[in-house]
């Protein structure tokens, strides 16, 4: 009897590299081999940056009713859009039946998100998860604890970001307080491989105003916000290096008349979406992406889209693809700057109370769970819907009241 004969390492690595996460999960039960290679982190990172595995759009929508509250959907738009076709959604993961503390999320990097949710009590204990969709892990980061300050005014970000030398995901923290004569910053920074928070002493830049970006602006250890005022003239973008943990600040490009801008990723480079009177159905955008090894930045793209009533650019796909907000009708539509087609994708936007994020996504074998913990990816739905607490109304002789 002939022994089974392995196939070569190049040759299996080359045909799982083309498979979906799905699969691979499945084929790491085949043998010890596999499921080695298949955990390996040089074959996580070849797998991500795969010609195969090309990115998508992926909505999160947040919508509230009277009868079933507040409802979160995490949908996946196919890789191509057909015009005038509403796109079949893939359904990532809902969140039903009066979900009352889901705030926000952040991401993705590498193919994880950041979740946030609002505390209700101060005692709770978690406030963050990361989540990898495609793995079906979900891990609640524990609670950091920032040194009481009187304040007048607060607010806060987040921003997720990967240690390239350290080989470590973190999460930034920062606080801002208002007194009545400076604004003050608490810094705190999550490492996902020591599951713990640490207080940064650093400097952080005066211009305290930071703008969410649109998506996640993280690229090669580094994450990047639009701070300050944009004006007729120029900007400047804050940064942060996941390495050196340190702040950093540089001068953005000279805008002649630009009045409005975000910060995003197009590609491989930190990008700048600007336009004059934004909202108004003349709005005229233009695209701005930097040479990261000159500092230096180029328009590469100006798009006026061929949208009648008011509009606000949300999300930017491959190709330029850019997904609007439309404002009197609540739809979400991706409009082709090449063909100038705009095609409805089928949401039902909640502009009173809900909100949605666009981001481009990409499958990932990236692990979340650290150690020896022995959270089975199989019951992730149930992690997420205990993270993300549910109220139940009972009506009693006393009135009606919240109970978990």
């Amino acid at each position: 009897m002939v022994g089974r004969r392995h196939l070569p390492e190049d040759i299996l690595v080359d045909i799982l590299l083309r498979l979906p996460v799905e699969l691979l999960l499945r084929f790491r039960c085949v043998s010890k081999r596999w499921y080695a290679l298949i955990k390996s982190s040089s074959f996580i990172e070849k797998h991500f940056h795969h010609k195969n595995n090309r990115a998508r759009l992926l909505v999160c929508n947040l919508t509230m009713s009277l009868d079933e509250g507040m409802s979160i959907d995490f949908s996946l738009l196919p890789d191509k859009i057909v015009p005038d076709v509403h796109p079949e959604l893939k359904i990532l993961h809902q969140l039903r039946r009066r979900v009352t503390d889901f705030n926000s999320v952040a991401g993705p990097v590498d193919g994880l998100f950041l979740l946030e949710k609002v505390e209700p009590n101060p005692e709770d204990d978690n406030s963050l998860a990361l989540w990898n969709p495609a793995t079906r892990e979900f891990w609640p980061l524990p609670p950091v604890t920032f040194e009481l300050q009187p304040f007048r005014d607060h607010n806060y970000q987040f921003a997720l970001g990967f240690d390239p030398s350290a080989r470590d995901y973190k999460v930034l923290w920062i606080q801002k307080f208002w007194d009545d004569v400076s604004p003050n910053c608490l810094v705190n920074v999550y490492s996902l491989r020591n599951n713990s928070w640490k207080n940064l002493k650093t400097e952080f830049p005066y211009c305290c105003s930071l703008h969410n970006p649109i998506g996640a602006t993280h690229l090669n250890g580094v994450y990047y916000w639009l701070s300050g005022r944009l004006d007729n003239k120029s900007c400047r973008i804050c940064s942060f290096d996941m390495c050196s943990e340190q702040f950093g600040e540089m001068q953005g490009p000279v805008f002649p008349n630009a009045q409005w801008g975000q910060l995003m990723l197009r590609g491989d480079s930190l990008a700048l979406l600007v336009g004059v009177d934004p909202c108004k159905p003349t709005s005229i955008y233009d695209v701005w992406v930097m040479n990261q090894h000159e500092s230096s930045w180029t328009k590469v793209l100006t798009v006026q889209p061929l949208i009648k009533v008011s509009h606000l650019p949300c999300g930017v796909g491959e190709d330029d693809k850019m997904i609007f907000q439309i404002d009197e009708t609540s739809q979400l539509v991706l409009y082709d700057p090449t063909t100038r087609q705009i095609t409805d994708l089928g949401f039902q936007l909640d502009f009173i109370y809900g909100r949605s994020w666009v981001s481009n996504y990409k499958e990932s074998l990236v692990p979340i769970r650290r150690g020896n913990d022995s959270q089975g990816e199989d019951n992730a739905v149930e992690q997420i819907e205990h993270f993300f607490n549910r109220f139940e109304k009972t009506c009693g002789p006393r009135g009606c009241y919240l109970k978990n």
